[in-house]
């Protein structure tokens, strides 16, 4: 059998006498795109924590490129290739946009000097379309802008793998359109990407397959269209119009 980039094998975690992740299960391979989806509270947020390092599964195996990493850090699990962006954006308000991706370039992007960091830096902040914001600290950025900052700082960390934490959320729709042609672009070069997001055009259009929570269990993963016409993720998620919309189709 092929080794997955990403195998995550009977991954539960509780808080206290709540099981946020129930016995969830999947593989992900070199270069897919893939689409976490699920109502508020069905655990995305959680089980991205539990893959990237943030929490500690109460029982279950995670590996990465053929290696266990259960419970391994956040930093050591960044410097192998398996990278995050957050839902609320977290950069140095200390440091301009430059800094801000060139620290991350010096820290899990290989850089062996300040100067060649800024100069991964300099051209990820260009290809992502703000390079007009190099010298700027964060507080003077657009949430737009902060996000993509967010995914400059992951890109130059050269990520195998990077989980996109609703990179979406407070966007108008031009400004989504300029993100998606980002990640694009950030998936061409062969990263596999796994976006959380609740906007069913953004999964139909970027994503081929997808995996669905609900209560903290898995309950569908594969083609994205297959998928859509799960009954059991029409019931507990999508619904009858929002099955249709995926699939580009009257309800």
């Amino acid at each position: 059998m092929t080794v997955a980039l990403l195998d995550v094998r009977n991954v539960s975690r509780r808080f206290g006498g709540l099981k946020a992740i129930d016995d969830v299960s999947f593989r992900l391979n070199e270069g897919e795109i893939v689409g976490l989806i699920g109502s508020n509270g069905a655990g995305k947020t959680t089980l991205v924590n539990l893959v990237t390092g943030h929490l500690r599964p109460s029982q279950g195996e995670i590996s990465f490129r053929g290696q266990r990493v259960t419970g391994r850090k956040p930093h050591d699990l960044a410097s192998k290739g398996l990278m995050r962006t957050f839902q609320i954006v977290q950069p140095f308000n200390a440091l301009t946009a430059l800094d801000n991706v060139a620290a991350a370039a010096m820290f899990a992007g290989g850089a062996r000097s300040l100067s060649s960091a800024r100069e991964q830096a300099d051209a990820a902040l260009s290809n992502l379309g703000i390079s007009h914001c190099r010298d700027h600290l964060p507080v003077r950025m657009t949430l737009a802008e902060r996000k993509r900052l967010e995914l400059a700082r992951a890109w130059v960390a050269k990520p195998k793998l990077l989980f996109l934490d609703e990179v979406n959320a407070g966007l108008n729709t031009g400004e989504i359109e300029g993100v998606l042609g980002m990640i694009r672009k950030i998936a061409a070069e062969g990263v596999a990407i796994v976006i959380i997001e609740h906007l069913m055009k953004v999964v139909k259009g970027l994503c081929p397959q997808l995996i669905v929570l609900h209560r903290g269990q898995l309950l569908a993963s594969g083609p994205t269209d297959e998928v859509a016409r799960n009954p059991s993720v029409i019931e507990a998620y999508l619904g009858t119009r929002g099955a249709a919309a995926m699939l580009g189709e009257e309800p």
